[in-house]
């Protein structure tokens, strides 16, 4: 099993090049690939998908896109293999001469379940995690780019693929929205590079931001009234905050899952917050909780994930979280301030 990973970079003169040209290699030796992303498919889960899409079908590739979500976010319904998506919970790999590519996937139980490490199968794993477990056949995984359609970019731009103006909006569309709009603090001078050759290649910033952040429909509103009126902020200086919706405020509201997108940022936007936990209800029972930490916070949020068998990097992760939902917005606050002492030397 060859196994290649690329290391912390500074400016894309330093990118490993041995790691981008083997992805680069495994994607053109292959005719058919099968793509994945993960449960709650973000911007640059469907970002990084639709380029890869475009750029196999521009040469000519065989290509499907497969994910546990039921439905994509309507925000992204722009790009151009968003219909092209496919629900899959269950997925049986087989050597057959398919290249399987794990886009913006930490770990193989991210996506569709049945993928076994070490199991030989022909895969490729794209990501930008930092504890992202290197399961496939060929890694090319590295925590300090900004999101996965930044590795997509160096992989294309280090081994001649054309970016066409579909390519680059729907790279453009995972940088924005991994970046929080070029504000977070994984937006490196590279990322800025970066999207200033994007937007060489087509992509129009205005748009694309108008897109993504004033496409709210009044249902999403209505949703997003009742997880705001639940928020609780606590801890020293107010630095925690944690909030949820329940399956009835689907139901009440008119939304449906995907309407949470982007809520998360917004409790983040709280003066003197630096952490939150937010929860979702399933119908089928089961809380996901959406972390997001930034610069300050006491509490990484991909270490307070996998303390559930989660992931994620340090500013944004997510997991399942075990309890009744009537329980969960007291249950978070006690496991934020009891997870506390755990990380004190």
């Amino acid at each position: 099993m060859t196994t290649t990973t690329t290391k912390t970079v500074k400016d894309k003169e330093n990118f490993n090049a041995e790691s981008l040209l083997a992805a680069s290699a495994a994607l053109k030796a292959n005719d058919k690939w099968i793509i994945f992303t993960h449960r709650k498919s973000d911007g640059d889960a469907v970002g990084s998908a639709n380029a890869l899409f475009e750029a196999g079908v521009n040469t000519g590739k065989i290509v499907r896109w497969l994910s546990p979500d039921e439905k994509l976010p309507d925000t992204y319904s722009y790009l151009p293999h968003f219909k092209d998506f496919e629900t899959c919970e269950k997925f049986t790999f087989s050597d057959n001469g398919t290249l399987y590519v794990f886009l913006d996937c930490s770990t193989e139980n991210r996506s569709a379940s049945g993928y076994t490490v070490n199991s030989g199968i022909n895969s490729l794993n794209i990501d930008h995690h930092e504890d992202n477990s290197h399961y496939a056949r060929v890694n090319c995984a590295d925590g300090s780019a900004s999101s996965t359609c930044e590795m997509l970019y160096r992989i294309f731009t280090a081994d001649g693929w054309q970016i066409t103006p579909a390519i680059a909006e729907s790279l453009y569309t995972g940088i924005f929205t991994d970046t929080g709009g070029f504000s977070f603090s994984n937006t490196s001078p590279e990322t800025h590079a970066i999207a200033a050759d994007l937007i060489t290649k087509g992509v129009k910033p205005a748009d694309i931001t108008n897109l993504i952040s004033q496409n709210k429909t009044p249902a999403d509103l209505l949703l997003w009234a009742k997880a705001l009126s639940r928020v609780k902020v606590f801890g020293d200086k107010n630095i925690f905050a944690v909030s949820m919706v329940y399956t009835d405020d689907f139901r009440e509201s008119g939304a449906d899952i995907t309407g949470t997108e982007g809520l998360s940022q917004m409790f983040m936007s709280i003066r003197g917050v630096k952490f939150i936990a937010f929860a979702v209800e399933y119908p089928d029972g089961t809380v996901r909780l959406s972390i997001r930490s930034r610069e300050g916070s006491p509490l990484g949020a991909g270490e307070f994930a996998r303390k559930f068998g989660g992931g994620g990097h340090k500013f944004a992760a997510g997991c399942e979280f075990k309890c009744k939902p009537s329980d969960v917005l007291s249950k978070l606050e006690d496991e934020i301030l009891n997870f506390l002492p755990l990380r004190q030397p």
